[in-house]
């Protein structure tokens, strides 16, 4: 399993395991069934305190990703369109506050979608 954490970024270290695991779950690299890294073994991987490791799975827990099975660890249970509304949503709350200020200032929503288009077409992987 392939993880690429930045330890300068402002985005906290558990959201980037979330946001790697949700990676590999719509690129179907890891499927529903599939047990994820053991927290210790994933934490030593990416060298992070097994803390931030429980943390991403808890939250994965609470949000019907995983399930924790006591004696095997965390296992998949969800599949592509369930990540794609979990991404979709934290995508509406990250923007809601920039589009709100924005709006204030007087940028019209055509603006708005053109910066976007630009940014997503500069950005392409």
């Amino acid at each position: 399993m392939w993880f690429n954490i930045n330890m300068r970024s402002p985005v906290p270290i558990y959201k980037q395991i979330k946001r790697n695991i949700y990676k590999l779950l719509l690129r179907g690299e890891i499927k529903d069934g599939e047990m994820l890294p053991s927290i210790r073994d994933l934490a030593s991987s990416i060298r992070v305190n097994p803390n931030t490791v429980a943390k991403a799975y808890r939250e994965m827990e609470s949000e019907g990703i995983v399930v924790a099975r006591q004696g095997l660890g965390y296992i998949i249970i969800t599949d592509r369109n369930q990540i794609k509304k979990i991404i979709l949503e934290e995508l509406k709350k990250d923007l809601s506050d920039y589009l709100i200020r924005y709006q204030k200032l007087g940028v019209t929503l055509e603006e708005v979608l053109e910066v976007i288009k630009t940014l997503w077409k500069e950005n392409k992987v």
